[in-house]
């Protein structure tokens, strides 16, 4: 799954903290950041800052009822 374009990324993240289970960004390179980590929020932030970064990136929920708290903001 992907973002969706014109995310509010507080809002996103405001659902992610009330999943249960880990909510992953997986960038094109690999890297992976645990969404439900505090340290790995800030470095989101700067990468959210990056468009092309952002649309090339995929998001895993480690919990099937995760998706459905942050569907809104999935394609």
């Amino acid at each position: 799954m992907h973002l969706k374009n014109g995310v509010n990324f507080s809002d996103f993240l405001r659902s992610v903290k009330e999943c249960e289970g880990d909510i992953l960004f997986m960038t094109e390179e690999g890297d992976v950041l645990n969404l439900k980590s505090e340290l790995s929020k800030y470095v989101f932030a700067m990468i959210a800052q990056n468009p092309a970064l952002i649309a090339h990136a995929t998001i895993t929920c480690k919990v099937s009822d995760d998706q459905k708290r942050i569907q809104a903001f999935l394609t």
